[in-house]
């Protein structure tokens, strides 16, 4: 069976994690949800295209304690079947969500070798996430950052 899109490669070309001293796992702060970001551009070749995902996931304020804070971007190179519609949705929906898994992988890799329990990037829909982003969508003071 082909494929609409497929997934030729993938990097990590930057990623900052730094384990905060002053965190206790008595803390039963809630740690707060990653801001998300999703970039889409075309490349030279025809139907590839490059998405990055950038994650941050930093506390609230000083009095906001969390085990790690982080800084993480993961690049995928995509190719799209050509006839598909809607490219750039396809990208954002399951291109990001492909991304975003290896990148909960990548950073459960790095934090499971800090002080603290390994950190598991929350589950997101790229789905609701694109929906929201539409600007006929007035809920502006719910949509993530997309």
């Amino acid at each position: 069976m082909d494929t609409p899109l497929r997934l030729e490669d993938y990097f990590f070309p930057h990623v900052s994690t730094t384990a905060d001293p002053n965190f206790s796992l008595s803390d039963n702060e809630e740690i707060p949800f990653p801001e998300i970001v999703v970039n889409v551009n075309e490349t030279d070749a025809k139907n590839v295209f490059q998405l990055a995902v950038n994650i941050s996931l930093e506390p609230k304020d000083d009095e906001h304690i969390i085990p790690y804070i982080t800084n993480l971007v993961v690049i995928g190179i995509f190719s799209v079947a050509e006839n598909w519609e809607d490219k750039i949705k396809l990208l954002k929906i399951t291109g990001a969500s492909m991304l975003y898994g290896a990148a909960r992988e990548f950073l459960i890799t790095i934090t499971s070798r800090g002080p603290w329990d390994a950190y598991k990037l929350p589950t997101f829909s790229f789905l609701q996430a694109y929906s929201k982003s539409n600007p006929a969508d007035d809920q502006e003071e719910d949509k993530k950052k997309f």
